[in-house]
């Protein structure tokens, strides 16, 4: 009972923040419209790309007498909110509510714990001068990986007796371009364990690739030091299923210390 209870109130809350997000879009788009009786019949195709037409007030309604509470955490928006109920004319108060508890209110403790555990090690006041873009990919890295073959020579670098025309190697860089951006990040964080690329790109990086010892037929590497051991492959598709099997182990610890394989 306590499971089947857990599951319903996170449907619940996930209902309750798909209709807060659809709402802002309907508000946004046109808000003077929201209080016609016959406007928005087209809300659950434009907001929720559902296949039927739903106006907001029937969606409001399927929802159960909702009030104002914030959907995710029923913290009341309000003095009283959770008494009052939400209707069609009350939905842009309601919209901005939420807006503020969410990026505002409901996080000002946080945010204020999380500065002063920044400015315990480093002064704020110099952080100021970069936009918050800025601030992302210096903290982070570039969350778009992009990368051209000339960039992958320069500073991929065979070792161990590879060279620059083995088998191996030259597999390597050209799944490298060939791969999406998701498996490009699983590369960088199976071989460097971070998925983002630092603001200078690869040169940070010096990755280093050298044959497999270990006698094993899937790939391994060392973190700390940016490196990638590769079996001795000899097709395209040898060394792709090996590079999955890598990083479906990445989620287990991967193949650094513990040598465990779960195939997926």
């Amino acid at each position: 009972h306590a499971a089947c209870a857990d599951e319903q109130q996170q449907q619940q809350q996930q209902r309750g923040a798909g209709a807060a997000s659809a709402a802002d879009g309907a508000c946004r788009a046109d808000p003077d419209a929201l209080a016609a009786p016959e406007a928005g019949t087209e809300f659950a195709q434009r907001y929720l790309h559902l296949g039927y037409e739903m106006s907001i007030a029937d969606f409001l309604h399927a929802l159960g007498d909702p009030t104002f509470v914030c959907p995710v955490t029923s913290a009341p928006l309000c003095a009283g909110g959770e008494r009052r109920a939400l209707s069609v004319p009350s939905l842009p108060e309601y919209v901005q509510l939420v807006t503020r508890f969410w990026l505002a209110d409901g996080v000002r403790a946080q945010v204020g714990a999380f500065r002063e555990g920044v400015e315990s090690v480093f002064a704020f006041a110099p952080l100021m001068a970069f936009t918050p873009s800025e601030l992302r990919a210096l903290l982070c890295g570039r969350l778009h990986i992009e990368w051209e073959e000339s960039e992958l020579q320069r500073h991929i670098h065979p070792t161990g007796g590879l060279s620059r025309d083995t088998p191996p190697y030259r597999l390597l860089i050209e799944e490298l371009l060939a791969m999406p951006h998701a498996e490009r990040a699983q590369f960088l964080n199976f071989v460097t364990a971070c998925p983002h690329l630092p603001p200078s790109g690869l040169e940070t990086l010096e990755i280093e690739v050298a044959p497999q010892h270990a006698h094993l037929t899937t790939p391994t590497s060392q973190t700390c030091g940016n490196k990638l051991y590769l079996p001795p492959y000899r097709t395209a598709e040898e060394l792709r299923n090996g590079l999955h099997v890598a990083f479906a182990n990445a989620e287990y610890g991967g193949l650094h210390e513990a040598h465990t394989l779960h195939h997926h």
